[in-house]
């Protein structure tokens, strides 16, 4: 008896789009974090700044850094649209670890003008892309 996969792909634009499949996939949705395994019921999701783990047939643990998008569900497909997406072998994870310390830095000693949204963002964003970088789960 064969296995059952999911056809994950991954889209954003001026990125090439990824396709892989999988046995399961773990995506930051807005709702909360939330895995999807083989005859999944059909869902759209929104996302937020996260990592995405995909399972891969051959036994890979492959993460990503997504920054926020879409997340359709149907038919044993899995399609990330998502704002902007990388490889989490392709993040520097000293870059990703300034970024967020700087990030930090800037969201304690804020300046008067500051766009608070776009700080706390900017702070996820960082996070994400270290968390992709370090191969970290969400258990």
């Amino acid at each position: 008896m064969a296995t059952a996969t999911l056809s994950l792909e991954l889209c954003a634009p001026e990125k090439p789009h990824t396709e892989l499949d999988v046995t399961d996939v773990t995506i930051p949705g807005t709702a909360g974090v939330f895995a999807v395994h083989p005859d999944h019921t059909p869902l759209l999701s929104t996302l937020i700044p996260g990592v995405l783990i995909a399972n891969t047939v051959d036994g890979q643990e492959r993460h990503f850094a997504v920054h926020g998008g879409f997340a359709e569900i149907k038919q044993n497909k899995v399609i990330i649209l998502a704002t902007f997406y990388e490889p989490g072998d392709d993040i520097d994870a000293t870059r990703a670890q300034t970024a967020e310390e700087r990030a930090l830095a800037r969201l304690q000693k804020p300046p008067e003008d500051m766009d608070w949204d776009r700080a706390e963002h900017a702070l996820a964003r960082a996070v994400a892309r270290l968390r992709a970088s370090k191969k970290q789960s969400y258990v």
